[in-house]
């Protein structure tokens, strides 16, 4: 899905082509600009979920060194095109997030920009015990993922991350989570003002019930704020947790 959203084809048989990506900004995340200018972030850094690469561009330009891995192989070709219109270096690679195999013990810092909340519990186990064999003692871990708040109004488009979740994940893997708190993410509302009523019957039948009612929650609140938005960009409401590799 995610190959095919990024090369902007239909994510699944019967839909209309994406008229646009939800994370793509064109720039870095503006909390993410926010902890690097607060010395949040230090050593050899991760960005794992690195979709298009604007955050993995950003550190570069600031002097880091940045390995940025995906799953998708289409992001991945994009985004080593944005770093060299950039004129930065960035080690981009594709890979599995809930693997890592060859990245032992590389990394100070890894920054998740909206991938934990992508992952199923399994997943989510898996990934952070991976991040604690591919990081060094001390690590530090931003992981930014949905929350059920919302900003003016908007809420997340699919089901929020919870704290106990987030919580009992880390900590039986390794991590000791420091804050845990409401935070925002400026996305992409090119791709929010469809209709899922008039989808094709045969898409919305693959779609589960509870997905399709939130698509229509979002689009009915995407209605009413649309016309006061600058640029097609709101903030949306996500977690953000800071955790730290137990050695």
């Amino acid at each position: 899905m995610f190959d095919r959203l990024y090369r902007g084809e239909p994510t699944f048989d019967g839909a209309p082509p994406p008229t646009g990506i939800p994370w793509d900004v064109g720039q870095a995340q503006p909390r993410l600009m926010e902890l690097e200018a607060l010395g949040g972030v230090t050593g050899e850094v991760l960005d794992i979920g690195c979709g298009l690469g604007d955050n993995a561009i950003f550190l570069a330009s600031r002097g880091y060194s940045v390995t940025a891995l995906d799953g998708s192989a289409a992001a991945i070709e994009r985004a080593r095109g944005r770093a060299a219109e950039a004129g930065v270096d960035v080690a981009f690679g594709v890979a599995d997030a809930t693997d890592l195999t060859g990245y032992d013990g590389r990394f100070d810092t890894v920054i998740d920009s909206g991938l934990y909340h992508c992952l199923d519990d399994d997943g989510r186990r898996a990934y952070a015990a991976c991040l604690y064999r591919a990081t060094r003692p001390g690590a530090r871990w931003h992981l930014y993922c949905f929350s059920d708040g919302n900003v003016n109004g908007v809420v997340a488009p699919r089901a929020a991350v919870t704290e106990q979740n987030v919580r009992d994940t880390l900590t039986a893997n390794g991590w000791r989570i420091e804050f845990l708190g409401p935070t925002t993410y400026l996305a992409n509302t090119t791709s929010f003002g469809g209709d899922p009523n008039n989808l094709p019957e045969q898409l919305r039948q693959q779609i589960p019930a509870e997905q399709l009612e939130r698509m229509r929650e979002i689009a009915s609140r995407f209605a009413k704020i649309a016309p006061l938005l600058d640029d097609d960009r709101v903030h949306m409401p996500f977690t953000i947790v800071h955790a730290v590799r137990v050695d």
